[in-house]
């Protein structure tokens, strides 16, 4: 499991969430696999509480099965999960870049022009986790311009089943399309045109580019 220091004024439970959600996505904890809260609160120098806690709070998204007296593992990917994490996002996440072409001001603008440059330039470094990072800050700055925080707890939380999906496209098929589409959504900002910023980010997340098919065949372990 991949592991980062604390931050500051981060409790114990979310630091614990943090962590654990984020080697889900990544595949560190892969599908199926057997997850212990002791050996997680060992490697995260906690006490158990916290990262029970946490568990729970992932169990409630169904990433995670809690089976009494035997453990817990992470749940297969289940493309109904999918399907509604992807409907999900999408509902909320297409008003709020609405919204946040409305309200942003230049430096709104100038931070998603440079997010998109480091992207491209990560791209053609082939560092893929890099752009995952920045395509994750590159949406939830939407949310910060909006101040609608919770609405991104909420949908990060719901969305973990759909990033696993993202995480083995990235790695799987070109990342050029994610940033051009990034590009187009900029564009739209640029031009304070709410309703193409809309229309981007909506093709952006179309349930379309999800390549089931071919992700299935190259990772059958990982389906339910």
């Amino acid at each position: 499991m991949k592991n980062t220091e604390k931050l500051e004024k981060e409790t114990n439970r979310e630091y614990a969430l943090r962590v654990i959600r984020a080697n889900i996505i990544n595949l560190e904890l892969a599908p199926g696999s057997m997850i212990s809260e002791q050996d997680i609160a060992n490697e995260l120098n906690l006490s158990r509480t916290p990262v029970h806690e946490a568990m729970q709070e992932l169990s409630s998204t169904k990433i995670i099965e809690i089976l009494p007296q035997r453990g817990s593992h992470v749940s297969l990917i289940d493309m109904a999960h999918v399907d509604e994490a992807v409907f999900v996002r999408a509902t909320i996440e297409s008003a709020i870049t609405e919204m946040a072409c409305q309200q942003a001001n230049e430096k709104d603008i100038q931070e998603l022009e440079e997010n998109v440059t480091l992207q491209q330039f990560y791209y053609e470094k082939n560092n893929l986790d890099k752009i995952m990072e920045l395509d994750n800050a590159f949406h939830e700055k939407m949310y910060r311009i909006t101040n609608k925080m919770q609405c991104h707890y909420m949908v990060r939380l719901m969305s973990i089943h759909y990033d696993r999906i993202r995480e083995l496209t990235l790695h799987s098929f070109n990342a050029e399309r994610i940033i051009k589409e990034h590009e187009e959504i900029l564009e739209a900002f640029k031009a304070k045109d709410a309703g193409a910023a809309r229309k981007a980010l909506d093709k952006h997340l179309s349930r379309k580019h999800i390549q089931e098919d071919e992700i299935k065949k190259k990772y059958p372990q990982y389906f339910a």
